[in-house]
């Protein structure tokens, strides 16, 4: 596993032109949370950072960059180098395709979130409610995103979009691979994690995020789609 996670971190500094590739999948979601920030200015007449974090919710063409990267790890013999940055249509579809796949995933724990956060907003007795909500929903995230990816492989394999919600198949298929899956699983978590901590210092944090994660989900996709395409 350790040999693959390096392999994967590697992958895409081993591009020819890895240096404008990321330069611009961190550079479009720079620009995407500059954009989130500004429109929240104008509504509120406040700079207020946290509404950017929403940003890369909608960031469609990184998105669809690394559902890009996920597929060429799927394929046999696998892609040796990362997708151009081009058809940027194309690579806005694919985003969107991941966006909805996502949220058949998330969409519950979502609610659970946001119905969490309008108790703590009315405090008194629904504060500690608002509490619990918010926790089940976090950790219900986390448990429906560990399916995720080779929900998203399966639904690939079968060319079936409605092939991700079958949670037993999808389970089955895990456990093919399941200690590499749940170590992958683990360092994703915790990579995301240490760079949510680095993008928490002040103006170069906010900076640096959006190219940190750019490169952490590129080479995340590369890990999980080499990972599900030993599960047959």
């Amino acid at each position: 596993m350790l040999k693959r996670a390096a392999e994967a971190l590697a992958f895409p500094l081993e591009d020819r032109r890895w240096l404008p590739k990321i330069a611009i999948g961190g550079s479009v979601g720079l620009l995407l949370e500059a954009l989130f920030v500004a429109v929240g200015f104008l509504l509120t007449r406040e700079f207020a950072l946290a509404g950017s974090l929403l940003a890369p919710a909608v960031n469609f063409p990184v998105l669809g960059f690394a559902l890009a990267t996920f597929q060429g790890a799927l394929a046999v013999p696998q892609a040796d180098s990362l997708p151009p940055w081009s058809r940027w249509s194309t690579l806005c579809a694919k985003g969107l395709l991941l966006f909805v796949l996502v949220l058949a995933y998330e969409i519950v724990p979502f609610l659970f979130v946001i119905s969490g956060f309008g108790l703590l907003v009315r405090g008194g007795i629904a504060l500690n409610l608002g509490l619990v909500l918010i926790l089940l929903g976090m950790l219900a995230g986390i448990m429906a995103g560990f399916f995720l990816p080779m929900g998203v492989a399966y639904s690939m394999k079968a060319h079936r979009l409605e092939a991700v919600l079958h949670p037993a198949v999808v389970w089955l298929r895990i456990r093919k691979v399941l200690t590499e899956y749940v170590e992958a699983y683990l360092l994703s978590l915790g990579s995301f994690i240490v760079a949510g901590l680095i993008g928490a210092i002040p103006i170069l944090g906010v900076l640096l995020w959006p190219f940190l994660t750019f490169y952490l989900l590129v080479a995340g996709a590369r890990l999980f789609g080499a990972i599900c395409s030993s599960a047959g």
